[in-house]
Parts: structure tokens; C-alpha cells; sequence
């Protein structure tokens, strides 16, 4: 007949068995009451929005653009809310996590105000970003935050021919924050 698996050796009291069910229950309920005061807490960035710019009166709003110089939704207007404030950098990220370009870099982004930013589709160094799904960073202090949205960069065709009187502004160009 075959030996009891504990034979041998010092079993297991159920004292210290009971004191480890205890320490393992507090921490559960430890983690739920921490993950439900995380719940509780306002969102750090909202109303986040990305809508292609200049609009024109009663023309539809797109979420996408195309930066070919053509002066139709060559910028996307890029808007959020921060609920807290501290100094921040605000960056358009590539599909890999990686930077595409940095819109403003230490700012101050004041609670409860909407920052708005431009992008026209230009990368750091030179050149246009690549067409695809391009992300918002906001670094707030120690906090880094990337919102769910994603920018659409369409490229047009090659026949698109520039019906544009201005020069083409470079980079992210930053307006005034406004008070809802």
C-alpha cells in the first residue's frame, strides 16, 4: 500500500492555515475597495476630440484629414479638456508608439480648460507623416496618458493640385485655451 503523501514530514497546522485564508480575504477586499476609489476618481484628460480644419459653414465634419496643400482638410484640429493642472507635453504618436511630432513641449495646461492644437500632418525633421491611425500623448508630470481616439491621415491622390493662396504653416500651432 502506498505511503500518505505527509508522512515524514511536519504537517500543516490548520492555525497557520487559517491565518494565511485571513491574509489572502483582507487583501482581496484590500484591492477591490483601492480598484473602486480608482473608479471614483475623475478622468485626467476628457473630451477629447479630433476634427479636420478649416471647416466651412454647413459642410459635414471630418475626423480624418489629408495634408497635400490643397487647402481642404490639410489640419486637424486636435481639443481636449484637463481636469487637473501641471506642466505637460502634448504629442501625436505613430502607430508604433513612437513620436511623429511634439506640439508643445513643458506648457502649462490649466484645469478645466480646453487646449486646442493643430497638426498639419508634418513629422519631426522634414516631411509629411505616413498615411494611418496616429494617437495623442499628453505627459502631465509623472503621468503618462494616450487617449483612445485615433487620427486618421488619409493620403490623396497625386493629381490633387494646390488651390491654396496661403503659405502652409509648419508643425502644431497652438490656440488659446478657451473656458467651456
Amino acid at each position: 500500500m502506498p505511503k500518505p503523501a505527509n508522512e515524514g514530514r511536519a504537517p500543516v497546522s490548520p492555525r497557520a492555515a487559517a491565518v494565511v485564508f485571513a491574509g489572502l480575504v483582507l487583501a482581496t477586499v484590500a484591492a477591490f475597495a483601492y480598484a473602486q476609489r480608482l473608479k471614483r476618481d475623475p478622468l485626467v484628460l476628457d473630451r477629447v476630440s479630433f476634427v479636420g480644419a478649416p471647416r466651412r459653414k454647413g459642410e459635414a465634419v471630418k475626423h480624418a484629414f489629408t495634408p497635400n496643400g490643397d487647402c481642404r482638410h490639410d489640419l486637424i484640429r486636435i481639443r481636449f479638456r484637463t481636469t487637473i493642472s501641471d506642466r505637460g507635453t502634448v504629442q501625436v504618436i505613430k502607430p508604433g508608439g513612437r513620436v511623429a511630432i511634439t506640439l508643445d513641449r513643458d506648457a502649462f495646461l490649466k484645469r478645466y480648460t480646453f487646449h486646442t492644437y493643430y497638426w498639419d500632418g508634418r513629422v519631426r525633421g522634414a516631411g509629411t507623416a505616413r498615411r494611418g491611425r496616429y494617437k495623442l500623448r499628453v505627459k502631465l508630470g509623472d503621468r503618462v496618458l494616450v487617449t483612445p481616439g485615433v487620427i486618421r491621415l488619409h493620403r490623396s491622390s497625386k493629381q490633387a493640385k494646390s488651390k491654396c493662396t496661403t503659405p502652409a504653416r509648419s508643425g502644431g500651432v497652438r490656440a488659446k485655451g478657451s473656458k467651456p
